[in-house]
């Protein structure tokens, strides 16, 4: 039987100013048995930020080497105590309700089908919504944040089955998580960051697992996505490193998991599609084609090892 009692993984990277609203709600928060801090090798604050603000919940796992937000979580997953059923991915820059992880938790004990909850990540103005869990776009396959950047509607509101949940805020059973664990864990550490989360949750939904929107358990997040500030998409804003990771992240996750029939059905739109959106962005930024190609090896290894995993049609899939 599924306990109330939530482990809480934090990964930090120089979150030194977002780290103490963090460790606040979650000193606040319902449930929370403990809450592991992994800080990828900072090189502000953020290890003595931690230490100011820990009590005796929290423990900081301090790594030589920045592993990325699939590493840094993985990390942070061995270190959860065999005893605790229940995880929590928290982003440094989000702060819970109260009740967030409680109601979290209390939905993964009453509905044992599932694998994990996406709570309500609502902007810092309270009014406009950044994720009520993930799908892909139906033409393009991209990653859609349900409700990203519009107020709440009534639909947004009602909990329904999603893909995903936004790496930001992911409650999970940790039974879960080992049963479609690889390598080093649940997440795809060649991945970095970028698009880990939303291959999980399609790892899980592949395995038979189910994945639920939780609009009732509401946190606020304070979006940076990497990006530096200023106008234009996030993809011309972003270190060109990281822009790497969410490119060619896409085409391992679209290897990994899409059927076989699905993928030759939309092979010719997802090539047209990304072969003009990766222009643009090479054109303006030309230091990203040498970042996409050094990450390129990684999606033709995929490619060979494509028939090792289960995999559902897109038909079947939570949209």
């Amino acid at each position: 039987m599924v306990t109330s009692s939530v482990s809480v993984v934090v990964v930090s990277f120089n979150s030194a100013d977002e780290l103490p609203l963090c460790l606040e709600s979650l000193a606040a928060a319902d449930g929370v048995a403990k809450v592991i801090v992994v800080d990828n090798a900072s090189t502000d604050d953020s290890r003595d930020v931690v230490s100011r603000l820990a009590d005796g919940r929290v423990d900081l796992l301090a790594l030589d080497d920045n592993t990325g937000f699939a590493g840094g979580c993985n990390r942070g997953f061995a270190a959860v105590a065999d005893d605790c059923e229940i995880v929590a991915f928290v982003n440094p820059d989000v702060a819970v309700a109260p009740d967030c992880l409680r109601l979290a938790a209390e939905t993964l004990a009453a509905e044992t089908s599932l694998a994990g909850v996406a709570p309500r990540l609502m902007r810092g103005d309270g009014v406009t919504v950044d994720s009520v869990g993930q799908i892909l776009h139906p033409l393009t396959l991209e990653v859609r944040d349900r409700g990203y950047g519009r107020e709440l509607t009534p639909e947004l509101l009602r909990p329904r089955p999603v893909l995903a949940a936004c790496g930001a805020l992911a409650v999970f059973r940790r039974d879960a998580l080992i049963a479609v664990s690889e390598g080093s864990g649940p997440f795809a550490e060649e991945f970095f960051c970028f698009w880990e989360d939303l291959e999980l949750g399609w790892r899980l939904v592949n395995a038979g697992f189910r994945i639920s929107s939780l609009p009732d358990a509401v946190a606020v997040h304070g979006r940076g996505a990497g990006a530096s500030d200023g106008r234009g998409p996030l993809r011309w804003r972003r270190p060109v490193e990281l822009e790497a990771c969410v490119v060619t992240n896409r085409w391992m996750t679209l290897l990994r998991h899409l059927d076989t029939l699905d993928l030759a059905l939309r092979l010719p739109l997802l090539l047209g599609w990304d072969s003009v959106m990766t222009t643009l962005s090479v054109v303006r930024r030309p230091k990203l084609l040498a970042a996409i190609a050094r990450r390129w090896r990684l999606v033709i290894s995929e490619w060979r090892s494509r028939n090792r995993r289960p995999r559902r049609r897109l038909a079947d899939l939570p949209w």
